[in-house]
């Protein structure tokens, strides 16, 4: 289009108006004078414009072209998905909440695997919510239903997160495995042992072991505070010791100061004045060839002490429930047990309390309840149909 001679509005002495149109569309628009060299100027704005525009859209569709689209994109593996989740939970996580995520995507890959029509490799938005009904049901036929609801917690933990900060995760897909409904499970009490069986283990532990029993009862202690215990934590001028704990969902390391009593004091100072190897842990261990090390799990020194000493098998975390019942025992209040526990919420120390001499009383309870009937009832005879219709009359 050539430029106009018009007015830019009425009334205004009349101008060259130079336009450039591409696809259709207004692009570009300058005002220039009235005099034929500001005509010639203006012809020449427009080429140069139309030249300008056309190698920006030539230049723009080529830059398209190597972006790669959704049919030709790498999509994101399974596999790769479970890796950088996993990464990240090393970093932030503890050692056992690791290891707990950790198995359960090793549990999906070996699915995975050994199934037809499945690999590790599938990209993730090819797992639909029929594959993780089946999965998990597998794993309920397998390993049971609280198992396989555990896993259910663990994948859509790791799906969320792909969701927030994995590059290439699928977005609009809904989470296949929240999709699935939770099995019923099967809640059977935690074993919380008599205190004399504590005191049986505690008699054939060695030197060493019984000092980490003591502290762990008289500390009411979780098993990884005490683990990650160091010399640099335990201050015998204030009589305090502190114990740290990542036990939040972010992960945030919480530390807590607590008072030293005077069985604790004489144990921790016996330990330092004992001290293996050249590590600032405050218990090591004291089995060969690892002396002196700090402990990683000690998963294994309950199971050998428990066995030795003849008694049901319980482990540090029944030994901090213990301790809970034995101040309930004691009359304490339960607010003083919370903060014994160090617990956010009360309704956290009411579940490790639950129960405590809650039978004897339902026991006394439901003994009122008998010798109300106005008749003597029969005693009870292998079932008979008749039978049964008399004996119920007469107890109305």
């Amino acid at each position: 289009m050539m430029p106009t001679f018009i007015a830019k509005k009425k009334g205004a002495p009349k101008r060259w108006k130079g336009q450039v149109w591409m696809d259709g569309k207004m692009a570009a628009v300058k005002w220039f004078g009235s005099a034929k060299a500001d005509h010639r100027a203006a012809i020449a704005w427009e080429e140069q414009t139309k030249k300008d525009l056309r190698a920006a859209k030539k230049l723009n569709a080529e830059q398209q072209a190597l972006i790669p689209t959704d049919s030709c994109r790498k999509k994101l593996s399974i596999l790769e998905w479970a890796n950088a989740y996993l990464e990240e939970c090393e970093r932030r996580n503890t050692l056992s909440t690791f290891k707990e995520k950790r198995d359960g995507f090793k549990r999906l890959m070996r699915y995975l695997a050994k199934t037809e029509g499945l690999s590790p490799d599938m990209p993730v938005e090819s797992f639909g919510r029929r594959q993780a009904r089946v999965y998990l049901a597998w794993q309920k036929d397998r390993r049971g239903p609280n198992c396989s609801n555990k896993d259910r917690k663990v994948l859509t933990t790791a799906w969320r997160w792909g969701v927030a900060y994995l590059d290439g995760f699928p977005l609009d897909q809904p989470d296949p495995f929240l999709g699935c409904q939770r099995y019923a499970e099967i809640r059977t009490p935690r074993y919380i042992p008599p205190e004399t069986d504590f005191w049986k283990v505690y008699a054939v532990a060695p030197e060493r072991e019984q000092a980490l029993l003591t502290c762990y009862l008289n500390l009411a202690a979780r098993k990884s505070e005490l683990l990650r215990l160091t010399w640099d934590e335990v201050d015998f001028a204030r009589n305090t010791v502190t114990l740290t704990t990542r036990k939040t969902r972010t992960g945030t390391v919480k530390r807590d100061e607590m008072p030293l009593n005077a069985e604790v004091r004489q144990t921790l100072l016996w330990l330092w004045e004992n001290r293996q190897g050249a590590s600032n842990h405050v218990f090591t261990c004291p089995v060969e060839p690892f002396i002196g090390q700090p402990y990683k799990s000690a998963a294994h020194v309950m199971k050998r002490l428990c066995k030795r000493a003849g008694v049901k098998r319980f482990g540090f975390h029944a030994i901090r429930h213990l301790a809970a019942t034995i101040l309930a025992q004691e009359g304490h209040s339960l607010f003083s047990i919370q903060h014994s526990l160090r617990h956010e919420k009360q309704s956290t120390t009411d579940r490790y309390l639950h129960g405590l001499g809650a039978f004897k009383e339902v026991a006394t309870a439901l003994d009122s309840l008998a010798g109300r009937a106005p008749a003597k009832v029969l005693p009870f005879s292998p079932p008979q149909a008749d039978s049964q219709v008399i004996v119920r009359r007469r107890a109305r």
